[in-house]
């Protein structure tokens, strides 16, 4: 079977360009700094609050803070262990697209933190889906400066070439965080992605 760029596959997950949220807004110019606190490893009040900073951070347009940011009043335990926090972006405006964010958390450390983005085919949720991943980043690891951030996408085999959907997987420990990204499949065709960011021991 001929190969296939995985970058192809999610030209429209990770279009840089576009009016709503493009890279700069992540990636600010080279003089400007950003200063922010990741927040893996941290409590669950830390990391939502050092998530929405870093979010007021790289944008101050309004759509983008009410879309990025994490509203407290609507985070909720998915298990009565008291063990997973869940929140869904973008509920107010009813879209069908749900961005999905888990914290996995220990005595109220959160240690892991899975994200679900759904395949898309629009320009807006596209740049929205890359966003997230740069955002989830740089929770994860504040010690990486923004072409380290784009690094560990391409590490994670987000360029490579593949034959099949079940190959647009992979992943990379860096700096104490494992990342790994994987695919949910459905009758053969992608149907979303899962990142993981999880804080390892030395």
């Amino acid at each position: 079977m001929k190969k296939i760029s995985l970058f192809l596959i999610f030209s429209l997950l990770f279009a840089a360009c576009g009016a709503d949220t493009n890279e700069d807004t992540i990636n600010p110019p080279e003089d400007e700094v950003i200063i922010f606190t990741k927040g893996l490893g941290k409590s669950t009040s830390e990391y939502v609050s050092n998530w929405n900073k870093l979010v007021s951070e790289i944008s101050n347009d309004e759509d983008t803070l009410l879309f990025f940011s994490i509203n407290p009043d609507e985070v909720r335990w998915a298990t009565p262990q008291q063990q997973i926090l869940f929140y869904q972006f973008g509920k107010s405006e009813n879209n069908p697209i749900a961005f999905a964010i888990n914290l996995l958390v220990e005595e109220d450390i959160v240690y892991s933190v899975e994200f679900f983005t759904p395949a898309v085919s629009d320009e807006i949720s596209s740049q929205r889906t890359k966003l997230f991943f740069l955002l989830l980043i740089a929770m994860a690891d504040d010690t990486l400066d923004k072409e380290e951030r784009e690094s560990v996408l391409n590490k994670l085999g987000l360029y490579d070439d593949v034959t099949s959907p079940d190959q647009v997987r992979g992943s990379l420990t860096q700096n104490n965080i494992q990342y790994i990204i994987e695919p949910i499949i459905d009758n053969g065709l992608i149907i979303g992605l899962n990142l993981y960011t999880t804080k390892v021991d030395n």
